[in-house]
């Protein structure tokens, strides 16, 4: 049960199973139980403030990354442990216990209530009564919101932060990336937000979502770029060589007026860390380089703006004001291509790379 909880149960549940009272205060007194808040314990001996990346090394995490996701959802469940049976994940609460990456690191989770239902006083999570709130389970059996709702609950709490844009846009990128809504799910979970407080300032973050991104970095990398004044052509383009094998894909893309690309590769925390991993990285950075520059950036170079900085200086004093097409591109004669629209690229020699 824990487990699938967190590391966290309930005193609730604990007795719902057969122990006793005296057996969890023992548990307690030995250190086996830690009490992470009134009738609630963690089974993990290590402090939340402890669970760092290299933490979860140690422990053998596949993605040591995904201990700041796995934060989130113990903060998600300790607000609904503490609760009761009643009480119901929303907001960024919800989108937690969801899956949904792209949230920030620390944030208040919020409980909903139906109407006239009992609330008790807790530290550490806001409390809310809904009327007409809607109620799904997670595969652990907590009470969540349905996505479409928590994410527009989720967005009107970000409106109260300073770094809420960044966030929001790539909570909204996620879901559409992973599949978890569609165009058609996103459109639906907007419509909640209908004279709503704050969804004013939200509507420019729905109109940036964009499933191309791929990882809270990589919408992080992107929206530097826009406000840069230098939006990438391409987004996960895919280089094929003369055989139709696909030989990179690369995450951001430029073409520039001289007929040569520049990349942008935003790397992940763990992906180039075996020897095997950094020999392919590195032949397919060789290939790339054949046809354009490559800049490789990491996460916390997307956070701070640097992406952004950086394309821009390499590509606004190269830019021409009436840039030619690329070759093979769809549409009218002058029209820029769209960010997913395929492309011959050639390399030198004569050998052929295609980009799509």
């Amino acid at each position: 049960m824990a487990a699938q909880q967190e590391q966290l149960v309930s005193a609730r549940q604990l007795v719902a199973h057969g122990v006793p009272y005296q057996r969890i205060a023992d548990r307690v007194h030995q250190g086996s139980l830690t009490c992470a808040a009134v009738g609630v314990y963690d089974c993990e001996p290590t402090a939340p403030g402890g669970r760092t990346m290299a933490w979860a090394r140690a422990r053998g995490w596949a993605e040591p990354g995904a201990v700041f996701d796995h934060l989130c959802r113990r903060s998600a469940t300790l607000a609904l442990l503490e609760r009761g049976d009643l009480a119901v994940a929303v907001g960024l609460a919800a989108l937690a216990l969801h899956g949904v990456r792209g949230l920030p690191r620390a944030f208040v989770p919020s409980v909903g209530f139906p109407t006239r239902a009992p609330r008790s006083p807790a530290d550490g999570s806001q409390v809310r009564r809904l009327r007409g709130l809607e109620v799904t389970t997670t595969a652990s059996g907590l009470r969540v919101a349905p996505l479409e709702a928590a994410l527009a609950q989720g967005v009107l709490e970000l409106t109260r932060r300073a770094d809420g844009r960044t966030h929001a846009v790539a909570v909204l990128d996620d879901v559409l990336s992973r599949g978890l809504l569609d165009d058609a799910g996103l459109h639906r979970a907007r419509a909640h937000l209908r004279r709503r407080k704050g969804a004013l300032l939200a509507r420019e973050w729905w109109d940036l979502a964009d499933a191309g991104s791929q990882s809270p970095a990589e919408t992080w990398a992107r929206l530097s770029c826009l406000e840069r004044g230098v939006p990438p052509d391409w987004l996960q383009l895919e280089v094929e060589n003369a055989f139709g094998a696909v030989v990179a894909r690369v995450d951001m893309a430029w073409r520039l007026p001289d007929g040569r690309y520049l990349f942008a590769e935003i790397d992940g925390e763990d992906v180039h860390s075996t020897p095997r991993a950094v020999f392919h990285d590195r032949a397919r950075q060789n290939l790339l380089a054949d046809i354009g520059t490559v800049l490789r950036f990491t996460g916390a170079d997307a956070w701070h703006g640097r992406v952004g900085l950086e394309v821009a200086a390499r590509i606004q004093p190269r830019l021409d004001p009436d840039p030619p097409d690329p070759p093979d591109a769809p549409g009218a004669p002058g029209a820029p291509a769209p960010p997913h629209a395929p492309m011959t690229v050639v390399g030198p020699w004569g050998s052929g790379y295609h980009a799509r």
